[in-house]
């Protein structure tokens, strides 16, 4: 149990036209029956009674004192241990207006703490939940700068690249894609598909709806439905907005939060300047399995067969498995699994193929036919492919 001591002092300043600028240091001396406020050579003697304490400054940070007896004066003290005196604690009128005090003053600083927490911690939680925090941001990105930054990415890819006759791309594809656009939940995009001479085992989608698929893809499919397979799920990349949301979720937490608040200028610039990195760009294992799932959907809901993208996932595993097994040298190794273009960005792992089988199996019904158009593409292809192939004739 604390001493009670015979008076305690503590500093303050009073408030009076007498004192120099108006208002002096000082000192305060609480004693059993009265409070004395000595400022500069003045001195003024309170009783408890009538005494009123109130708060006020910054934060409440302040302790006033008035009295009727000397309403021309107006103390007060930053010291809020004054709070806690316990000769002004037995007066019954100050006692609920000190406890009043102490409460507030307690409620201002687990505001100030859950302010200063939510500071700290959104930024750890954007970090520990980018896929959470990139969608809501990836909202505020106007569809003309994807659609810009898609266009941009695509046009260095094609400066390196032998690409189909857009139009006759275009036709080629138009009945096998056309069911899953039809499906869309909303036309955000203005999906454009190219066909690249590239024997790659690829295909990827860039922000705005750009769409390559390499030629050694499809003529590697064996139907229709193992091609659309693999377009549904760039297609979900796209619609997901895949791309961006991997350019914010490395642009650092300033840029985020300044996106979240609205201000997306500097993190636009960031993902202007990286527009390089979404060809053959890698997901995440959140991302990957999202396109799986809801390219499977896209697929049943435009009544294609499922069964085509585990299908040819498997394939690519075969395939790879099968040329690295003969294959001890380590560089080489890496090289043919970069030649399978998209397991390298998007890696099939036995989990999610065996995901997609079990959700194909569970489905019985029927489902459109969409062969002739789909060998017809594969002849096209590989007539473009033997064409580039063939040595220019000299003269």
């Amino acid at each position: 149990m604390s001493e009670v001591r015979s008076e305690y002092l503590y500093p303050c300043h009073g408030i009076h036209s007498a004192l120099p600028k108006g208002r002096a240091s000082g000192q305060l001396t609480i004693c059993k029956t009265h409070l004395m406020f000595t400022v500069n050579d003045k001195t003024v003697q309170l009783g408890f009674a009538e005494l009123e304490i109130s708060q006020g400054g910054a934060s409440d940070r302040l302790i006033f004192f008035n009295h009727p007896a000397c309403a021309d004066w107006r103390f007060y003290c930053s010291d809020r241990s004054v709070l806690k005196n316990p000769y002004l604690k037995q007066a019954p009128h100050l006692n609920s207006v000190m406890a009043k005090a102490t409460r507030k003053r307690q409620f201002n600083w687990l505001v100030l703490t859950v302010v200063v927490l939510l500071c700290v911690l959104v930024p750890v939680g954007l970090l520990a939940n980018l896929g959470t925090g990139s969608k809501m941001i990836a909202k505020q990105v106007p569809v003309e700068w994807e659609e810009s930054l898609g266009s941009s990415s695509f046009d260095q890819y094609s400066l390196q690249s032998e690409l189909m006759d857009e139009q006759r791309g275009e036709l080629l594809l138009a009945p096998l894609v056309q069911p899953l656009l039809e499906v869309l939940p909303n036309k955000r995009y203005q999906y454009q598909f190219y066909i690249s001479d590239d024997s790659e085992l690829n295909a990827f989608a860039l922000p705005g709806g750009v769409v390559v698929i390499n030629s050694g893809l499809i003529l590697a499919a064996d139907s229709p439905e193992e091609l659309l397979g693999v377009l549904s799920h760039e297609i979900v990349h796209v619609r997901e907005q895949h791309g961006i949301r991997n350019l914010i979720s490395s642009a650092g937490t300033y840029l985020i939060l300044s996106a979240i608040l609205g201000d997306v200028s500097g993190l636009m610039a960031v993902v202007v300047d990286s527009a390089p990195l979404l060809i053959n760009q890698g997901y995440s294992r959140q991302f990957e399995t999202q396109a799986d799932e809801q390219g499977f959907d896209m697929l049943v809901t435009a009544n294609i067969d499922p069964k085509g993208l585990p299908l040819f996932f498997n394939k690519l595993l075969d395939k790879e498995a099968k040329m690295l097994e003969s294959i001890e040298d380590e560089d080489q190794r890496g090289l043919i699994e970069t030649g399978l273009g998209f397991l390298s960005s998007h890696p099939a792992t036995k989990d999610r193929i065996e995901n997609l089988e079990a959700r194909a199996a569970s489905i019985d019904a029927e489902f459109i036919v969409l062969d002739e158009a789909f060998f017809k593409l594969q002849d096209a292809v590989a007539e473009f492919v033997v064409k580039h192939e063939e040595p220019e004739s000299g003269l």
